[in-house]
């Protein structure tokens, strides 16, 4: 998908020096993985200790699903 957008150019340097990444596409990339899983893990802390409690398989199946 081609999408335009104006992005700060010192944020982005920043953000690809500290990921590693050579490439404006790896970084925005791998900066939406990142978000995404950062979100993951708040749900589940969140759902801690609520009684909210999760099979074997239901954990596999959310993980393979990030």
């Amino acid at each position: 998908m081609r999408t335009t957008m104006d992005i700060n150019g010192k944020l982005l340097q920043d953000t690809m020096k500290a990921l590693g990444t050579k490439t404006k596409r790896e970084t925005v990339e791998e900066s939406l993985r990142e978000t995404l899983r950062t979100k993951r893990i708040h749900e589940l802390l969140a759902m801690r200790g609520k009684g909210y409690g999760m099979t074997l398989r239901e954990f596999l199946r959310w993980r393979r699903d990030e």
